[in-house]
């Protein structure tokens, strides 16, 4: 199945802040941490906009973005993670890690980047850099408009 994943993270290199699956078949995932010191461009343009209409996270502790994403996961032996950016694909698979040479339970999976706008969506309410609308813009677009 195919999952559309976007994540928010604390300017170029920073910690993750948020991540969403969106599922082909409806289902979604939307994680959110409070981050601390903020980057001045995602102080303005991301915190405000994590929790908005439409868009309520899990509030979690960072270390547990891996654990919900395999848990979310759990009955898909061929999970397809979809992003229209390789920093979402890189902060997904971080927070897979666990630990030095360990990573949670997911056997097999496959990443592809379709490198296309989400924006302009037709999805009413729709918030640009909120993780979570983000991921559904993305399914739009790749599944229902198809590019």
């Amino acid at each position: 199945m195919l999952y559309f994943l976007d994540t928010e993270f604390n300017e170029l290199g920073g910690e993750l802040i948020s991540l969403a699956l969106a599922s082909e078949d409806g289902r979604s995932l939307y994680l959110a941490t409070r981050c601390e010191r903020p980057g001045s461009w995602v102080a303005e343009n991301v915190i405000p906009i994590i929790e908005v209409p439409g868009a309520k996270p899990e509030w979690i502790e960072a270390n547990e973005f891996g654990t919900r994403v395999a848990t979310f996961l759990k009955h898909d032996a061929r999970p397809v993670v979809v992003a229209d950016w390789p920093d979402d694909i890189r902060y997904f698979c971080s927070a897979l890690i666990t630990g030095p040479g360990e990573m949670v339970a997911i056997p097999r999976m496959t990443f592809e980047i379709v490198r296309v706008d989400a924006y302009p969506t037709s999805l009413e309410g729709a918030v640009q850099h909120n993780a979570f609308w983000d991921a559904l813009a993305l399914r739009q677009r790749l599944l229902v408009e198809a590019i």
